[in-house]
C-alpha cells in the first residue's frame, strides 16, 4: 500500500510541475496532495528528516497558492481599472 500512495505522489507531484510550467495556480493544489502523501509515507515509515521536509514543502505550496491568489487579484484590478495617463 505504501509502494501505491508513493506512486500516487510522485504522478502527482509530476502534474503539478507540468501545471506550473503552464503557469496554472493548481499547480500547488497538486503540491499540496502530493507531499501530504509522501509526508503520511515518510511518517508511517518513522523518517523524519523526510517527514519535516514535506511538512516545509507544504507551508510553500500553501505561501505559493495565497501569494498566486493576490497576484492575480491585483492584475484584474489594473485591467479593470487602467492609470490614467495624461
Amino acid at each position: 500500500m505504501i509502494e501505491i500512495m508513493g506512486i500516487v505522489a510522485t504522478v502527482i507531484a509530476v502534474l503539478g510541475v507540468l501545471r506550473n510550467n503552464r503557469r496554472r495556480r493548481d499547480c500547488f493544489i497538486l503540491w499540496l496532495v502530493s507531499n501530504l502523501l509522501t509526508a503520511g509515507i515518510h511518517m508511517y515509515s518513522g523518517i523524519w528528516s523526510l517527514f519535516a521536509r514535506d511538512l516545509i514543502f507544504m507551508v510553500l505550496a500553501m505561501e505559493g497558492l495565497i501569494l498566486w491568489g493576490k497576484t492575480c487579484q491585483t492584475a484584474a484590478h489594473t485591467r479593470k481599472n487602467p492609470p490614467n495617463r495624461a
